[in-house]
């Protein structure tokens, strides 16, 4: 049965790391002798493996926790793009519902799930930063790969909450005390760790060691680089309104051809795709994507098991331009008494299937040609903009289609502002939908959430309500720590 998983205390950091190093199956990078101790104590940076297996357990429990699965699932729950077959799971339901409370148990937090990482991930910086052992490539290579995780997990908490506490350090006298820092700083401190992640990693793809480049044209993309840092960056700029530097970085990654292309719709989400920038694999044995999974219905349709009781809003369905074929190659169905049920079918392969060809993808490189489109066209480079859409509208051709008409059309490039931003929001819908919460992060700092929520919450069995843009701050962290403070609307 698939099942989302989360971390529901900040005291289980330690538990989680050694549930990480558990699986005696893993392969290719993960296949690092596990250490005998945590990140948190700083012999694992003594020798190389050992320090390598550290950082790679961050990566190796962001699968086994679910949590990326979760990233993706609940923000979509919370948005227009997903339906529930059954009101029967709290987590599902209060999502969906758009009924979040700061006292929630029993479902998942994703405050409760971050903060964890970036204590590990600070550990990780204290304990790679004081070494003296390791060979200095390495102990560069994971120093870059820890200031990355830590700008990672800072824009997702920035996009979810808003303002945020910065813990930068594991001393908990210190943590325990500190306030919610304004989420200019918080999006300030990750573009300060994705430039320093960036000034210590290189282009290449490290393999298990994370100091030898993989060699040949299809490294696993699984450890992050230099790019990964990039395009990261070039989101927070473009969250931020910082149009400029948001172009820029977006085309640093889209200007390195010869390691990244705009692939066909069946080969963008296979696993080492030339489209892919970085992935998530798997670290049991022959195991897909967790995506594939959860999002593909079976035969039979949705039904009130929690493994089956989410698909795609028809609404959502509907609104594919005609000739898209992203409609037709990343969307699938089943019949249920008769009637349709649509389903995110963007990853193939569904659990039991030995073969591995799929990794759960966190950045492609299709979102880049997005932040550079709207960049170009938020600073009036508006034809700039357009070329950039039309990049991905053009592999969502069929282009076998005889009849013109049954195509989709590429943009003209005589499109007023106005008409490219809204042509924008088309693309950015059905490119990223079922990807990593993107659509509710769309929704909120475009300015369109509350005129689609109202509508979308009544529709979905809720009562929408401005302040439930931002997530509440759990109630028991504010009872710990009496400097947080709570989200507008929300009872501490």
């Amino acid at each position: 049965m698939k099942k989302i998983y989360y971390s529901s205390s900040r005291w289980l950091i330690l538990i989680a790391l050694c549930y990480s190093f558990q699986f005696t199956s893993c392969k290719k990078f993960i296949e690092v002798d596990p250490p005998v101790t945590s990140v948190t104590d700083g012999n694992v940076f003594l020798g190389d493996a050992t320090a390598a297996a550290a950082i790679t357990s961050i990566y190796a429990q962001m699968v086994n926790t679910r949590f990326a699965l979760n990233m993706t699932v609940y923000p979509e729950l919370a948005a227009d793009n997903l339906k529930i077959f059954t009101t029967g799971f709290t987590d599902y339901t209060t999502y969906f519902t758009n009924s979040l409370q700061a006292g929630d148990g029993g479902i998942p937090i994703f405050w409760n799930s971050i903060y964890p990482y970036i204590y590990q991930v600070n550990a990780a910086i204290e304990g790679l930063t004081k070494t003296t052992t390791l060979t200095p490539s390495v102990k560069q290579n994971l120093l870059g790969e820890a200031y990355f995780l830590r700008g990672f997990f800072y824009h997702h908490i920035a996009s979810l909450y808003g303002d945020a506490p910065l813990a930068l350090t594991t001393n908990y006298g210190v943590n325990n005390k500190l306030s919610r820092s304004a989420v200019t700083a918080v999006y300030a401190q990750a573009v300060a760790d994705l430039k320093m992640a960036q000034s210590l990693l290189g282009d290449s793809y490290l393999q298990k060691d994370a100091n030898t480049p993989y060699g040949g044209d299809n490294p696993e993309r699984v450890r992050p680089n230099k790019s990964a840092c990039t395009a990261i960056l070039a989101r927070v700029y473009l969250y931020q309104r910082d149009w400029a530097n948001a172009e820029a970085a977006a085309t640093e990654v889209i200007n390195k051809t010869s390691q990244y292309g705009i692939l066909s719709l069946d080969q963008a989400f296979l696993k080492n795709s030339k489209e892919t920038i970085w992935a998530l694999q798997q670290v049991r044995a022959n195991v897909n994507a967790d995506e594939g999974d959860f999002f593909i219905l079976r035969n039979g349709g949705p039904s009130s098991s929690r493994d089956q009781a989410v698909y795609l809003s028809p609404k959502f369905v509907e609104y594919f331009q005609t000739g898209d074929q992203r409609r037709l190659k990343w969307i699938n169905s089943v019949t249920k008494a008769g009637l349709p049920y649509y389903y995110a079918f963007k990853y193939k392969v569904d659990a039991g299937v030995a073969a591995v060809s799929e990794y759960s993808i966190v950045l492609r490189l299709a979102e880049l040609y997005l932040i550079r489109s709207e960049a170009r066209i938020q600073q009036n480079k508006v034809t700039e903009g357009i070329a950039d859409l039309n990049v991905l509208r053009e592999r969502a051709i069929n282009i076998s289609e005889p009849d013109l008409n049954l195509r989709l059309k590429l943009l003209a490039t005589s499109l007023s502002k106005v008409e490219a931003l809204a042509a924008l929001n088309y693309e950015r819908r059905v490119e990223l939908f079922c990807e990593w919460g993107h659509r509710w992060y769309d929704l909120r700092r475009s300015g369109q959430i509350d005129a689609v929520m109202q509508i979308t919450t009544s529709e979905k069995g809720g009562v929408w309500q401005s302040y439930k843009a931002l997530f509440p701050v759990p109630a028991l962290e504010i009872q710990y720590n009496g400097a947080l403070s709570q989200n507008d609307g929300y009872a501490k």
